[in-house]
């Protein structure tokens, strides 16, 4: 699903790609791929694995946005994580990764393409 482009600028942060970089061992590709879960059973999945895992991501201002990072790999082959934003417009049933590289591009992804992700 196409992004508003906010994630740019918020994986761009040197604190977060350096928080990135320490959890998962890849400095992330400046931007995310936004997947939309397409029922309420990978809805209720996502929601247990965001509750038992993931990474606290801290801010080095206190006023800026911080989230949570869960470590996942995307088509059994690429490493990525989903970032969950302390502050979003996006709803549970949508996931934002990053990844080392383009994820839309490497894939060779359009809208409504189906993603297999696995996280944990």
């Amino acid at each position: 699903m196409p992004g508003s482009g906010e994630a740019r600028q918020f994986v761009a942060l040197e604190w977060f790609r350096a928080a990135v970089c320490r959890a998962t061992g890849f400095d992330p590709y400046p931007g995310t791929l936004n997947l939309r879960l397409m029922n309420d059973d990978a809805v209720r999945r996502w929601r247990m694995t965001r509750e038992l895992r993931g990474l606290r991501l801290t801010p080095a201002a206190p006023e800026a946005c911080g989230g949570r990072l869960v470590r996942c790999v995307v088509e059994d082959r690429l490493e990525a994580a989903v970032v969950i934003p302390d502050v979003t417009r996006y709803g549970d049933d949508v996931l934002e990764l990053v990844a080392a590289v383009h994820l839309r591009a490497c894939l060779g992804l359009t809208d409504g393409d189906q993603v297999a992700v696995t996280c944990g």
